[in-house]
């Protein structure tokens, strides 16, 4: 029983404020969410530049370039250690996204901007915990040899 306290103490100082996201499945579809804004932003910016509706080719290469990212952003998002302020900055990038891209002729340009900050929150959360500051440290090879002589 103390084994699993001490585990759990471990992992909640793995993040930067002590405070995950206690659901792994809200951190998951918190990177879906940031795929599916992309891939809203992709298809505007797309529909954009055909007049009668996009062709097949236009919808297959979307499809086959955004659906991968979305699997990715969520399997990013649930493997990472996102707290819960980085969670709420990934939803309220995520939102103004889904707002922007209808709203303005650029809005799907700032929607994928909106959509890469998130992702870029949820990466950055992904990142191994900084190593106290102690005796470890690089040593060099020149030093190794002073030593053994």
């Amino acid at each position: 029983m103390e084994q699993l306290a001490q585990c759990r103490r471990s992992q909640l100082m793995n993040t930067v404020t002590g405070v995950r996201v206690p659901n792994k499945n809200l951190a998951a579809a918190l990177g879906a969410l940031t795929g599916l804004v992309s891939l809203i932003a992709m298809i505007r910016l797309v529909s954009g530049a055909f007049s009668h509706g996009m062709s097949a080719f236009a919808w297959i290469a979307i499809l086959l370039a955004m659906v991968p990212w979305i699997g990715y952003a969520a399997w990013r998002g649930r493997h990472g250690h996102l707290n819960r302020r980085g969670a709420v900055a990934v939803l309220l990038l995520n939102l103004v996204g889904c707002v922007v891209v209808w709203l303005f002729v650029l809005g799907p340009v700032l929607a994928l901007a909106c959509s890469l900050a998130a992702f870029a929150v949820i990466w950055v959360s992904d990142w191994p915990p900084r190593r106290p500051a102690g005796d470890e440290r690089f040593v060099r090879i020149e030093e190794l040899r002073r030593t053994d002589d």
